[in-house]
C-alpha cells in the first residue's frame, strides 16, 4: 500500500456542490497548503439536477459541468475522479481509497452526499425498473426510453415530475403513483403542489395521489406495477423516485457519531474536530 507524497493538507471526499465549493473556498480565502477532493463518480463533476429534465429531454447533450475545465488546476486542487474513499484511519489520519492508496490529511471534509432511496417492495429488483442520481443512471434510462411504450413514476416529487413530463413530451403513456395527497409535499406549499398536479393533468399524465406501490410484476423484466389499491399498471419502465438517505457508511466506520446523517456542530465539525461533513 502506498503512501501520498506531500504533506498532510485537506481531503475532500465528494465532489458535488458541496464538496466542491469548499475547495475554491480554501483557495479563494488564502489557504496555501495541498487540497484533493476525490470523487468516486468517474466523470468530472457535473450539474445533477438536469439529469432529470434537459438531459434526458435531449436539451442537453452533455451533462452541466459544475466548474470550468482548468478549475482544478488553476485552483491547485488535485481532482481524483473515479476513485472512492474506502475507509478513515482517525488516528493516523489518512483516508483509503480502493486504489490501495492512503491519502494523509491535516483536516478532512466529508461531502458524500446521499444515495437513492430504493424501492423494497416485491419485483424491486426486475429488469426496467430504474432510479435516476447520476449520469450513468441517466444514460441507462435514456436508452431504456427509445423501445418504452408504458411509464409508471413512483414518486411525485421533482425527479419523479420532470422525469414524467419528458416522457409524456415524447408521446408515451405515463402513470404516476404518490402515496401523499398531493405532489412535493414536503418541498413545496400546497398551492404550489396543486398547481403542478393541475399542470401533469393537463399534460395527460395519469396522476394518482394517496396510492403508493405494492409489488412489480414481471418475469425477469417488469411487466405492471400493482398499486396499494390493489390496481394493476401495465408498464415495460419503471421510474423510482421516492427520496434519498445520507451517506453515513464511511462516518460510521470511522466511529463518527451518526443520527440520519453526520452529526456536527454550529461550525460543520464531527464529533473528531480533524473531520468536518457538509452538503445533504
Amino acid at each position: 500500500m502506498s503512501t501520498e507524497d506531500h504533506r498532510p493538507g485537506v481531503v475532500v471526499v465528494g465532489g458535488g456542490h458541496a464538496g466542491l465549493q469548499v475547495a475554491e473556498t480554501l483557495r479563494t480565502e488564502g489557504y496555501q497548503g495541498s487540497v484533493t477532493v476525490v470523487v468516486d463518480d468517474p466523470h468530472p463533476p457535473y450539474q445533477r439536477p438536469p439529469l432529470s429534465k434537459d438531459y434526458l429531454g435531449g436539451k442537453d447533450a452533455a451533462p452541466l459541468p459544475l466548474r470550468g475545465p482548468r478549475f482544478a488546476e488553476e485552483n491547485r486542487i488535485r481532482l481524483r475522479t473515479g476513485v472512492t474513499a474506502t475507509g478513515i484511519d482517525r488516528q493516523r489520519r489518512t483516508v483509503r481509497l480502493d486504489t490501495d492508496e492512503e491519502v494523509p490529511y491535516a483536516h478532512l471534509v466529508l461531502a458524500t452526499g446521499a444515495t437513492n432511496r430504493r424501492l423494497t417492495c416485491p419485483g424491486a429488483e426486475l429488469d426496467g425498473v430504474h432510479g435516476l442520481r447520476t449520469l450513468a443512471d441517466a444514460q441507462r434510462l435514456g436508452a431504456a426510453l427509445v423501445p418504452a411504450r408504458r411509464i409508471v413514476v413512483i414518486g411525485a416529487g421533482f425527479i419523479g415530475l420532470e422525469f414524467a413530463a419528458v416522457a409524456r413530451a415524447r408521446g408515451l403513456e405515463v402513470t404516476v403513483l404518490e402515496f401523499a395527497p398531493r405532489p412535493m409535499g414536503r418541498a413545496v406549499s400546497p398551492v404550489t403542489g396543486d398547481w403542478f398536479a393541475r399542470a401533469h393533468l393537463a399534460s395527460g399524465i395519469d396522476l394518482r395521489l394517496g396510492e403508493g406501490i405494492e409489488r412489480c410484476d414481471g418475469t425477469g423484466r417488469v411487466e405492471a406495477v400493482v398499486s396499494t389499491t390493489g390496481e394493476r399498471y401495465p408498464a415495460d419502465l419503471v421510474v423510482v423516485g421516492i427520496g434519498v438517505v445520507a451517506n453515513t457508511a464511511l462516518a460510521e466506520q470511522a466511529g463518527l457519531e451518526v443520527d440520519n446523517g453526520i452529526v456536527v456542530d454550529a461550525s460543520l465539525r464531527t464529533s473528531d474536530p480533524a473531520v468536518l461533513a457538509v452538503g445533504d
